[in-house]
């Protein structure tokens, strides 16, 4: 190949995004000692801590998938969530220096993080779905096809949110703090560690307002045959990511002057 040769606008876009890959591969990992390893770990240990605490008290999550596999159809999805939050926010002032290059915009710096997370998240739940099987703790898997499908959506709504997150980080820095404040109390309302089945039916109003609750209830009947979200809506999710994702553009392409210019 011509070294001199003109690239293609979508050959540059490619080279810039798979060269931040690569950097925030490294800050992402390379600097925990037990490196790419620690992305089995953390919802491994989010898995085993919360198994063991409701294994104790007796307490069973559905019948008929076991409660690792339960855990985990939830505490995946809600890493990759919580992680896109806090890499949106800093996506700016984590690589400022970067943007003296023509090339590269704050825009990339998120595509690039998001699917990271996006890529560690699908990697970790297959190969410990597969870890798990090899124990002996499996069920039959239920739709490949829908999992694809909310597996996308969730990309797209969590691309979109994070790019929101860009552009406020960088106006309003404070915001920073309050994001920790939301995530945690979205845990113990997102089925992370229960089904809406479970929960009595006058609470549903309030909680399917969360587009989280919908993302696990589906993934989970997209991984178990034996697992119904009955009261998940696959429209109001299609609805709310692809209006995250609109936002987020929009928001991004009213700003992105702005965050350049904030060096």
């Amino acid at each position: 190949m011509n070294p001199m040769a003109k690239r293609s606008n979508w050959q540059i876009q490619r080279d810039v995004i798979y060269s931040l890959l690569i950097r925030e591969m490294k800050t992402r990992f390379g600097k925990w000692r037990l490196g790419y390893a620690w992305a089995l770990l953390e919802p491994a240990l989010h898995i085993m801590v919360l198994a063991t605490i409701f294994n104790l008290i007796g307490r069973s999550f559905y019948p008929g998938i076991p409660t690792v596999l339960f855990m985990l159809g939830g505490i995946a999805p809600f890493l990759f969530f919580s992680h896109c939050l806090s890499k949106g926010i800093a996506a700016v002032s984590s690589n400022r220096g970067l943007f003296n290059y023509r090339q590269l915009r704050p825009f990339d710096t998120v595509i690039a993080r998001v699917f990271l997370e996006f890529s560690v998240y699908i990697l970790c739940m297959l190969v410990l779905m597969i870890i798990l099987a090899w124990v002996g703790v499996f069920v039959p898997f239920g739709d490949i096809l829908l999992l694809f499908e909310v597996n996308i959506l969730f990309f797209c709504f969590c691309f979109g949110l994070s790019l929101v997150l860009c552009v406020l980080g960088e106006k309003h820095p404070e915001i920073s703090k309050v994001i920790p404040l939301v995530n945690r109390p979205l845990y113990f309302i997102s089925g992370v560690f229960f089904s809406l089945e479970q929960i009595p039916e006058e609470y549903h109003q309030y909680l399917l307002w969360n587009p989280l609750l919908h993302v696990i209830e589906i993934t989970r009947e997209g991984l178990f045959a034996s697992y119904e979200g009955k009261f998940s809506n696959f429209q109001y999710l299609i609805f709310s990511s692809m209006g995250m994702l609109a936002l987020g553009l929009l928001t991004y392409r009213a700003y992105w002057r702005d965050l350049v210019r904030s060096q």
